[in-house]
């Protein structure tokens, strides 16, 4: 349920646990803030000397003479996996099923809901700004999930999951039904397959829990902006019950509006039995029109354009559908063993044109006024039709093999995948003239144009299946050995149609096909953590990828079928630490990520044939903080320097060998600060930001410095006012300081990021 309005008050103790007695408050001693600090800097202190923490004394104080009470093995506070309430989880699903985050030997991100609700963070695409190292692109067809991680694209097919199952990307995502969002950074093709490369984003859903309980939450703001959402959960029976959750918002933008609505029913039976069933069905649909794009001003991104100016026209328009049922069944063995099946079958439609204004020849950063008049052309449109279907079985459990504990996980998935692209033709073309305005008057001189009309272009399908296992070995108390292997294989058909002109033709005068196999792909994955304490792991990793060509549902110049998959591997070493009695986390990380056969031309085949010559890597060093300083300070910090980003060898495409590469600034991050001011008021702020960025063709060399984004951090804040447990008002304002920058990024323009908003939200439960 919502994370304003908690379901259980947070003790030191485990419920569970023999230790704990009913009426008690566990209060776990904190380090003062100095000692904290001393000690991160250090990174190990004899704070993890011992396993072991004192009773507290208000336990100690009931025993009876005589009896002896031993020291807890490790006390935890019992809402720190309680994502609705905190920021700090110890537990993710991201690596096939619930594991604790310390075992994964991979850098792992989790933004709880408590977050996302703190920080009203609407899409995925602005919960993503709040995890270090991800970038967005901006493209011909404006979509907003093109992400790059650590330098390398999310691929469209293999990265985005919705409960650990692969997710198509073409529509706009809502977080109204996220439980939490999980960030694995790194090669995982071993557990995924295709795909990963920088790393793989794992939205979590919210699921039937075994209560009456229901929350609406209704946020009014600037720009028109109304928002409502509800989450509707009904127990029925001793084992059964029923979630629905729903959302409906508009707003108008300065004519970038917002238009969607959507819901997600989900019924489980036999909740925590030997056999719990559950089903689904999501559904989100939008019609809005997206935010126009700038070219660039003298290379840059123009800081005296005011961020919420829309220079689009009244026929610009982003449709979309995502429709799908689920069903997963979790039989849990009596020898502790786990098998748990789910299946997902979706139909995603996606419809969009946008707008791109352009200065005049010549213009400069001195000379642009209000006005300056812009010359403003539609992008291509362009429709798409995807349907996906995905099965996957995954068995977990714990063995004792030739003397040692082995935890072992292993399972089976196939994927069906078919896509229909269309494209416009007749009059509404690239590069069609919508008119002009100035720029201090969005509203002068605008041309409401045709909407386009399509004909089909290609079409794909393609049908995958795979197989894993991976073993995590403890050789001794304290050190642990991982290792995985799998298998895929893949095939793909497409059809691309070809007309006789781009105006009258409606019927293609020939379609020609393709195809591509790849009968034998094997990812491989390995670790080993050395644990000295429940509050250390460290940890040494070394895992692979893959990406087949027609990633994004067809084939382009650089995506032959007959070219090979290109390969990837990730190596990184870390630690994960708990302070202050397990209620504060850190991560660090130091990676090297590196593609060595990147699909490229080579000047052999002067330069139109792609071939597996091109090799670029990334490095760099990455931490999180998240959790409790004080029990009423609470906080979240996300942080990643890309030391280096280069294309090591590439063909005749690319001149410049040793440019960095676009979409990865060297500094990004963002921090999320919670103070319980008074009992019903709380405060918290945050910020988010990244240095200089660059589109796909940026360089360092004086030579290849073309467009750039400047760095930039953007400001948030909420205050929140409690009155009852069933009751709350919050006042968020974004983009504290209206911030101009570049959010999306294309060689040619640029989408800047969202203005400065302020919103007030009240929430109720009942």
């Amino acid at each position: 349920m919502s994370s304003r309005f908690p379901e259980t008050a947070a003790c030191a103790l485990p419920a569970s646990s023999t230790l704990a007695k009913p009426g008690l408050t566990c209060a776990p001693a904190l380090l003062p803030l100095g000692a904290f600090a001393a000690g991160f800097g250090l990174m190990v202190g004899s704070a993890f000397a011992q396993s072991t923490v004192p009773v507290p004394p208000a336990l100690a104080a009931s025993t009876a003479p005589g009896e002896v009470v031993l020291p807890a093995v490790r006390v935890k506070a019992a809402a720190a996996d309680d994502t609705k309430q905190n920021l700090q989880t110890t537990t993710t699903t991201i690596g096939k099923g619930q594991q604790d985050i310390r075992d994964i030997p991979q850098s792992i991100t989790v933004m709880t809901e408590k977050l996302l609700d703190d920080a009203k963070l609407d899409t995925l695409k602005q919960a993503l700004h709040y995890t270090a190292g991800i970038t967005f692109a901006a493209t011909e067809n404006g979509t907003d999930q093109d992400i790059r991680m650590r330098g390398f694209p999310v691929a469209t097919t293999g990265d985005l999951l919705i409960d650990g199952m692969k997710d198509p990307s073409q529509y706009d995502r809502d977080s109204f039904n996220y439980d939490r969002i999980e960030v694995m950074r790194g090669s995982a093709s071993m557990l995924f397959g295709r795909g990963s490369t920088g790393g793989v984003i794992n939205q979590v859903t919210k699921k039937p829990e075994l209560l009456d309980q229901s929350d609406v939450v209704t946020t009014v703001g600037t720009g028109g902006y109304v928002r409502a959402t509800g989450d509707f959960n009904v127990r029925l029976g001793e084992s059964a019950a029923l979630r629905v959750n729903a959302m409906n918002t508009t707003a108008d933008n300065n004519g970038a509006k917002v238009n969607k609505h959507g819901v997600a029913p989900s019924f489980s039976w036999g909740i925590d039995s030997a056999d719990e069933f559950n089903v689904g069905l999501f559904y989100l649909k939008v019609d809005n029109v997206p935010m126009s794009n700038l070219r660039y001003l003298s290379g840059s991104v123009a800081a005296q354009i005011p961020a919420q100016n829309f220079y689009g026209t009244a026929s610009d328009f982003l449709k979309g559908e995502a429709l799908y049922g689920s069903a997963s069944w979790t039989h849990r063995f009596a020898d502790g063993g786990t098998l748990r099946t789910q299946f997902r079958k979706g139909d995603y439609k996606r419809n969009s044109w946008s707008t791109t204004a352009s200065y005049p020849t010549g213009s400069t950063a001195a000379s642009v006024t209000d006005s300056t008049l812009l010359s403003t052309v539609g992008l291509a449109p362009r429709k798409d039709d995807i349907d996906g279907t995905y099965l996957q079985s995954d068995y977990s459990n714990r063995f004792e093999w030739f003397g040692l504990r082995n935890e072992v996980i292993t399972g089976v998935d196939a994927a069906y995948e078919k896509a229909t692209r269309f494209g416009a033709y007749g009059s509404v073309l690239t590069n069609y003239n919508k008119g002009s305005v100035s720029v201090g008057d969005p509203n002068n001189g605008r041309v409401t144009a045709a909407l386009p009309t399509y004909r089909q272009t290609s079409d794909f399908t393609g049908t995958s299946v795979g197989a894993y296992m991976q073993d995590l070995v403890s050789l001794t108390e304290h050190w642990k050995l991982l290792g995985g292997l799998r298998y895929d294989r893949f095939k793909a058909d497409m059809h691309s149609n070809v007309y006789a002109n781009n105006t009258t033709a409606t019927t293609p005068t020939s379609v020609t096909p393709s195809n591509l196999s790849y009968p034998e792909l094997w990812s491989y994955r390995g670790g080993v953590l050395y644990q000295p304490s429940l509050s250390q792991s460290y940890h040494f990793s070394y895992g692979t990828s893959f990406n087949t060509s027609a990633d994004t549902y067809q084939y382009t110049t650089q995506q032959i079928a007959n070219v090979p998959a290109e390969q990837s591997r990730n190596v990184e070493l870390g630690a994960k630490l708990d302070w202050l009695n397990g209620q504060l986390s850190t991560r660090a990380a130091l990676f090297r990520t590196e593609k060595y056969n990147e699909r490229t031309t080579d000047s052999d085949f002067a330069g139109t044939y792609p071939v597996l010559s091109g090799k670029r890597h990334s490095q760099g060093l990455e931490f999180d903080i998240t959790g409790r300083i004080t029990p009423a300070l609470e906080v979240y910090v996300s942080y990643s320097f890309i030391q280096e980003a280069k294309i090591d060898k590439a063909g005749s495409a690319v001149t410049l060998l040793t440019h960095d590469v676009g979409l990865t600034p060297k500094h990004s991050g963002a921090a999320w600060l919670s103070y319980q001011l008074a009992p019903k008021l709380r405060i918290a702020g945050g910020a988010r930001g990244a240095s200089e960025n660059r589109p796909l063709q940026g360089g360092t060399a004086a030579a290849s410095v073309t467009a750039r984004a400047p760095g930039y951090v953007a400001y948030d804040a909420m205050v929140e006012f409690k009155p009852t447990e069933d009751f709350f008002a919050q006042l968020n304002v974004n983009n504290l300081t209206d911030k101009v920058y570049g959010d999306q990024l294309y060689p040619g323009f640029y989408t800047p990021g969202e203005a400065r908003t302020l919103r007030m939200t009240l929430g109720v439960r009942f």
